[in-house]
């Protein structure tokens, strides 16, 4: 076949045509200048529901809800006075009206035509149903969030807001709709915003707004508000926007500083304990070594009592002092994460200590190994153990010690049948200096530190009541996988 033959048009034009035109998955309507159909493709007669025949020669306006209908002559007027290709209606939102009398959103394009002197308008319709359904349940999904978020245009104005921003900046929604983002920044910031937004349409991503720098926003009230926002380029039917996601994150900050300055004076007390108190303590015991000496061996049995009495308070302090010394150091969380195998755990803490043969020790271990910082761990079972073997008083003394998975944590529990410690004390034993006897050898210090080691390594403990036998159970809660929020 020739090339001529290739590009050759059918003899039958006017038929080829329809049919091609039937081909096109868009609604095509000519209507002559008074508005009377003069024809319409395939599509249109699925979009509408009407057969071809019972819509050739009448008004266009039969396709129209009757609220457009009313006013559609005088803007079908204003178009063939001043004809141009263009979309009907922008800004607003069409529907169009199907023969059962059901509307469905569309999206409308006119363009001039003239064969043999008559004038004709061109009509594509184009079913955006599905376009709207996506839309209203992306709109949704903004305004169900319980974050802060705004859709921005690449001039920086406020194109969708959803209501938690609303409440975070202390605004209305029409007070932002159409306005530039920058009301939302305090002064300062205001200058550099557009060059900032310039720099980040050049190159969208996903990403973090100020990264390393303090962000602020500006409520309605004059207030600044600490917050974090994130960046995400959205293709839209309106071009490309941005979706700005806002965190007001003044709580999480209010508590950083209150970390900060808890720790601060931890430190401080660190040092005076570590300089200020131990210095002078080791003064007095040296003072009272050289008064033993002055006294010599004449010394009466009263005032040997009262130096010995003396000695086991400037130890007694001693200790203590190590013991704070040793909690304050508990709040760091400890770096190194080992392979711990926990029969071999439990193993070491018991033969670290001398177990009366009387006593019967028990494990029950339902999970061969975790992924924890070993040190700690084994300081707060230990700590546990080590009460339950030391405060027992039963006849069948008898000391559990069990480990099961629990979620991502490792659930420890140490039981025992001793005498239990009573409901009104449970929540008092976590503090510091708190102890149910009056014990020389006890500084009150040992359960406060089993729970902070426990707490800054990302765990939990807690202390119950054995039901209907004596004793009581720790549980430890401790995370088994390393974790990027409490390794960091």
């Amino acid at each position: 076949m020739s090339s001529a033959d290739e590009n050759k048009i059918p003899s039958n034009t006017s038929s080829y045509f329809e049919t091609l035109l039937d081909a096109v998955p868009t609604g095509i309507i000519v209507t002559y200048q008074n508005g009377n159909i003069s024809y319409l493709n395939a599509e249109a007669e699925r979009l509408f529901g009407y057969a071809r025949h019972e819509l050739i020669g009448h008004s266009i306006d039969v396709l129209l809800p009757n609220r457009f209908a009313v006013n559609h002559a005088q803007h079908r007027q204003t178009f063939i006075d001043l004809p141009s290709t263009r979309h009907m209606g922008v800004g607003r939102d069409l529907f169009g009206q199907r023969k059962d009398g059901s509307e469905f959103p569309l999206e409308i394009g006119l363009r001039p035509l003239e064969s043999n002197g008559e004038k004709f308008v061109a009509t594509t319709i184009v079913d955006i149903t599905t376009r709207k359904q996506l839309k209203e349940r992306f709109e949704k999904v903004i305004e169900a969030s319980p974050y802060g978020k705004l859709l921005v245009d690449e001039n920086g104005i406020v194109q969708l807001i959803n209501r938690s921003l609303l409440e975070l900046f202390g605004y209305q929604r029409e007070e932002l709709i159409g306005k530039n983002m920058d009301i939302l920044l305090p002064e300062r910031y205001r200058e550099n915003h557009s060059a900032l937004r310039n720099t980040y349409i050049q190159s969208p991503s996903l990403r973090a707004m100020g990264a390393g720098r303090d962000l602020t926003g500006l409520h309605k009230n004059g207030t600044e508000i600490p917050i974090e926002i994130g960046l995400n380029p959205v293709e839209t039917e309106k071009g490309r926007l941005t979706l700005a996601v806002v965190t007001d994150i003044s709580e999480r900050k209010r508590l950083v500083l209150s970390l900060q300055q808890a720790n601060a004076h931890l430190e401080e007390f660190t040092y005076v304990a570590s300089h200020d108190l131990k210095s002078p303590l080791r003064g007095i015991a040296d003072l009272l070594e050289w008064i033993i000496e002055d006294l010599g061996t004449d010394t009466s049995p009263s005032i040997s009592n009262n130096i010995d009495r003396i000695k086991i308070r400037i130890n007694r302090m001693e200790r203590l002092i190590d013991d704070l010394l040793i909690y304050a150091r508990a709040g760091k969380r400890a770096k190194e994460s080992t392979l711990i195998d926990i029969k071999t755990l439990f193993n070491g803490i018991i033969e670290m200590h001398l177990v009366p043969d009387n006593f019967n020790i028990i494990q029950s271990v339902a999970i061969q190994e975790i992924q924890a910082a070993r040190t700690p761990l084994e300081i707060v079972l230990r700590n546990l153990f080590s009460n339950a073997l030391k405060h027992h008083d039963g006849q069948t003394p008898s000391i559990e010690l069990s480990a099961e998975p629990s979620g991502s944590y490792c659930l420890f529990q140490i039981k025992d049948n001793g005498p239990g410690i009573p409901a009104a004390a449970h929540d008092r034993v976590f503090r510091l200096f708190q102890t149910l006897n009056n014990s020389a050898t006890s500084s009150g210090i040992g359960l406060a530190l089993a729970k902070r080691l426990t707490e800054s390594h990302g765990g939990q403990i807690e202390l119950v009541a054995n039901e209907d036998i004596r004793g009581c159970v720790f549980r430890v809660w401790w995370p088994r996988f390393s974790r990027k929020d409490f390794d960091e």
